[in-house]
């Protein structure tokens, strides 16, 4: 399920946010201001994996 919220995420979220953020890289070409599906797949993929390991880790650092 994160995954796929992830990718709809950056999908809309980035021809949001980066333009306005980076309007002279944008107009340059070094950053898109539209994010392809695959690229937004490519993003979600490490979001997902790191997702995953939240209960292990908030379970190795709660206080006892």
């Amino acid at each position: 399920m994160t995954f796929v919220i992830a990718v709809v995420l950056f999908k809309f979220v980035w021809a949001w946010v980066v333009p306005d953020l980076f309007p002279g890289a944008v107009e340059q070409g070094l950053i898109a201001a539209d994010l392809t599906w695959l690229a937004s797949l490519k993003l979600a993929v490490p979001v997902a994996v790191l997702s995953g390991f939240y209960p292990a880790l908030s379970g190795a650092f709660k206080r006892q």
